[in-house]
């Protein structure tokens, strides 16, 4: 520790209490924060840590400017606010009232009527404002929007101001009290007057110039009437810094040493070669002695002329230099990344996802991924509530026109925004879990949908129109659907709770029990009975259809019989694949053959198939459902129990 001018002279009167002296200070030291410590060996932080003082004002606005020129130069900083700004701003809006018909009515009016057409200024739709809102609070540090009618004036009535279009105008940043009148009181701060206890009541709007930097005619807007975006790290800031704030300085460098770098290879590439020879002249004592010609009036300096394959003899003491450009060079490459490293620390994204997608690699992708998608996430959180304030300003101004009736006030404004799906890593890995928790039972379609920024009806209802398709087509050509389309996908089954099976006495672990013999042989029975089930059920709709086909009744039912045909078919193709999978299991296993069924002949099959359609018959007509029907005629045939002399109505 440095000795003052007071221990220096004790040290000199008595140098034991100065060594004591000493001591003491260096355990004093101890207990303190090295942080705060004023040295000369860096620089300290200001006294003055107010988020609203006027020097933060000051360098908010200078912050507001650098960020600006950077973004119109330099590619790192534009491409990282855009990026943030493609992930973070909404790109559809789905209704969530609980009323499908009032839903697609709120969609149609939103899409068509309001969010085309919700600029002031008539250049760009609803989203494209939430995207420059981002943008914008990134490089400006916030950002807003204010209501306007245009075409109103002081006399109207509450009526003919309502029957006014609704607009919304973007206000940016440097408008908010403008960039000269940086003024900072108890009630005002750059361009926020606030209340009595803290709120913002107004927003000083100042004009801009389009030919000059001059800022006039200020407007104070009712906080009601205006819609403000920040981003502050201090719950006490009005307003917002640019997101850059921390990057600028590094990113000034990074385009300082890329030109210098830049430079210097384009001066290597300009020059060929360097010659020096002490003493050298034309003739024997020259570098070249077959050179002799001289360059311009120096006699000093040779001028050869350079010709393929030519070569050239030096004489002691004379070398020739060729120019280096390997520019970057490691060093300045590693700082290069370092640099770029820090300035997407700012944005609170990974270099690897913001920067170079090439230094992603193994496990740390993933973490990666989501550490940029959970920063996606707050700022959709952060621009959310703004635009849901903006488009329920719309939907109470059209109950106010009459487009919808006030009794939906109270739901009219439920919904979500969608964003843009995050990139992933491993898209097929990813897709392959999703649907794995979806046939599990653990995944909601309708969610995976909204969050992929779709709505759910629309792909409910394409779904179905995709399914007709299908099936006109597959009866055009006279093939089976599910041979050319396949099965579609696998409908979610529950997943048991349960950790171990208890087979002949003994507890076995879950892998053990799925391969013991027991097990599968049960299995494989289970699904032999669901096929034989879904052919008796196909043979029993076919003939049904056949009857309503031939005698050309009632189209409904035969289009219902169709719809349960094709579930039918569905069904069977689903166990037969499940059937084959087990065999195909226990004959890897035990090198056997497939155990084969002996067939039952043409009569049998005829007479099973009579008196289940007959049963079937009389269990709907007792009030039973088709499916519980079929499932229990099939049981009841095959049990061979079956008395046609009592059936269930009888």
């Amino acid at each position: 520790m440095k000795q003052n001018l007071l221990d220096k002279a004790i040290s000199y009167l008595s140098p034991a209490a100065g060594v004591r002296r000493l001591a003491a200070k260096n355990v004093l030291h101890e207990f303190r924060y090295d942080g705060a410590s004023m040295t000369h060996k860096r620089a300290s932080a200001p006294q003055n840590i107010s988020p609203n003082s006027f020097d933060v004002q000051r360098d908010r606005l200078q912050l507001m400017r650098e960020a600006e020129d950077l973004e119109r130069n330099f590619s790192p900083a534009k491409m990282l606010n855009r990026k943030v700004a493609m992930y973070s701003s909404p790109i559809s809006y789905n209704a969530q009232t609980g009323d499908t018909e009032l839903d697609k009515e709120i969609e149609e009016y939103l899409n068509n009527e309001v969010f085309p057409n919700c600029d002031l200024t008539g250049r760009y739709d609803f989203f494209k404002m939430m995207e420059f809102g981002i943008m914008g609070c990134n490089r400006g540090g916030d950002y807003g929007w204010a209501f306007q009618r245009p075409g109103l004036t002081a006399d109207m009535t509450p009526e003919e101001a309502t029957s006014l279009p609704l607009k919304i105008q973007a206000i940016e940043p440097d408008r908010i009290g403008g960039i000269y009148q940086n003024v900072v009181s108890d009630d005002y701060v750059s361009g926020c007057i606030i209340g009595e206890f803290g709120e913002i009541k107004a927003f000083r709007v100042f004009r801009r110039s389009m030919t000059t930097s001059l800022y006039d005619s200020p407007v104070d807007v009712p906080a009601d009437q205006f819609v403000h975006l920040t981003d502050p790290m201090r719950i006490d800031q009005y307003r917002g810094v640019s997101a850059l704030a921390t990057a600028v300085q590094n990113l000034r460098d990074l385009y300082e040493i890329l030109d210098y770098a830049k430079g210097k290879t384009k001066l290597a590439s300009a020059l060929t070669v360097f010659t020096n020879s002490n003493g050298a002249t034309t003739g024997n004592g020259a570098a070249d002695p077959y050179a002799t010609t001289l360059a311009g009036n120096t006699a000093q300096i040779l001028q050869q002329d350079i010709l393929f394959g030519q070569i050239n003899h030096l004489q002691a003491g004379a070398e020739i230099k060729f120019p280096s450009s390997n520019s970057p060079s490691n060093e300045e490459q590693a700082l290069l990344k370092m640099l770029l490293s820090l300035v997407a620390m700012a944005y609170n994204l990974p270099y690897s996802f913001a920067i170079d997608a090439s230094a992603l690699g193994g496990v740390s992708s993933r973490l990666e991924s989501e550490m940029a998608k959970a920063e996606f996430e707050r700022v959709q959180k952060l621009i959310t509530p703004h635009a849901q304030k903006l488009k329920n300003a719309f939907l109470f101004d059209a109950i106010a026109k009459g487009i919808f009736p006030v009794s939906k006030l109270r739901i009219i404004t439920r919904g979500r925004f969608g964003f843009r799906s995050h990139p992933q890593p491993d898209i097929g890995k990813e897709a392959s879990a999703a649907v794995n928790l979806w046939q599990n039972g653990l995944l909601n379609p309708l969610k995976y949908w909204q969050d992929d920024a779709q709505d759910a009806e629309t792909v409910a209802d394409e779904m179905c129109r995709w399914e007709s398709i299908k099936d006109r087509a597959a009866a055009k050509h006279g093939v089976n659907k599910q041979s050319v389309f396949g099965n579609g996908p696998a409908q979610p089954t529950a997943i048991t709770q349960s950790t171990s099976q208890n087979v002949e006495g003994k507890e076995f672990s879950r892998k053990e029990f799925r391969e013991s013999d027991s097990s599968i042989n049960e299995r494989i029975g289970k699904e032999t009975e669901n096929i034989d089930f879904a052919n008796g059920w196909i043979a029993d709709l076919r003939e049904s259809l056949q009857g309503l086909e031939s005698n050309n009744e009632n189209a409904d039912a035969i289009q219902k019989l169709r719809v349960e045909l094709d579930k039918a078919n569905a069904y069977l193709a689903e166990h037969k694949a499940a059937l084959d999978q087990l065999k195909s299991r226990r004959d890897r296993r035990d090198t056997a053959k497939p155990v084969k069924q002996e067939p039952i002949d043409k009569e049998t099959k005829a007479k099973n198939r009579n008196d289940r359609h007959e049963l079937v018959k009389a269990l709907i007509a007792s009030g039973h459902e088709p499916n519980a029907a079929y499932a229990a005629a099939y049981k009841i045939i095959e049990s061979g129990k079956f008395n046609p002399n009592k059936l269930p109505d009888q």
